[in-house]
C-alpha cells in the first residue's frame, strides 16, 4: 500500500467517525440554584429565572406561547421534572405544581404538571378562559454557548494528520557521518 493510499484511508475513517460520533445530544435542565436553570437542548445552554403566573391562557397567550416548552412536551416534562416541588403547590388543595403549557387543543390547555406524588403528568390542564398558575421562564445572562458543529473538529483532526503524516522524511546518513 503508498504512503498515499494509507494517508487517504486514514482521513477518510477519521472523518467517518468524527461524522458519527457527533449523533444527537439529550436535552437537560438542570437547577443551578434558586430559582435558575440551565436549558441545554442539544447544542445551546440557555439560562431561564422560573417563577409563576396567575393567568387564564386567553388573557396571557403571547407569554405563554413564548415558553420554550411551547410546542414540546419532552421540554416541558424536563422543565416539570427540574423544577419538582421547588415553586410549591399552587394549583389546588391536591398539591400540584405550576403547569408548564406546551400546545392547545381546541379550547383545553395541553401542560405537564408536577403532583406531591412526585409524579410528572400530562394531559389537559385548563380551559383557555380558566385562571390557574401558569409556569414562566425569563432568560438570564448565564453560560457560554456550546457550538455543536463537527467543522472546528474536524480541521483540527486533519491539522494532527498533516503534522504527523505530512513533512518529508528527511535523509539520517549525513548527520551521522558527521
Amino acid at each position: 500500500m503508498t504512503t498515499s493510499l494509507k494517508k487517504l484511508l486514514l482521513i477518510s475513517i477519521t472523518l467517518l467517525l468524527g461524522v458519527m460520533s457527533g449523533g444527537v445530544f439529550a436535552q437537560t435542565v438542570t437547577n443551578i440554584g434558586g430559582n435558575e436553570y440551565a436549558y441545554f437542548n442539544g447544542s445551546t445552554i440557555t439560562n431561564y429565572d422560573l417563577t409563576t403566573l396567575y393567568a387564564s391562557y386567553n388573557g396571557n397567550t403571547a407569554q405563554l406561547r413564548s415558553q420554550p416548552w411551547w410546542g414540546d412536551a419532552y421540554t416541558a416534562i424536563l422543565f416539570a421534572t427540574a423544577v419538582g416541588n421547588r415553586s410549591g403547590m399552587p394549583n389546588g388543595s391536591g398539591g400540584y405544581g405550576p403547569f408548564f403549557a406546551y400546545s392547545l387543543n381546541g379550547t383545553d390547555v395541553l401542560s405537564v404538571i408536577y403532583t406531591s406524588g412526585g409524579n410528572v403528568v400530562s394531559g389537559p390542564a385548563s380551559t383557555t378562559d380558566q385562571s390557574k398558575y401558569y409556569a414562566q421562564a425569563t432568560q438570564v445572562g448565564g453560560a457560554p454557548e456550546i457550538d455543536g458543529s463537527l467543522a472546528p473538529k474536524v480541521g483540527f483532526l486533519l491539522g494532527c494528520l498533516f503534522l504527523m503524516f505530512g513533512r518529508k522524511k528527511q535523509d539520517s546518513e549525513p548527520m551521522l557521518t558527521a
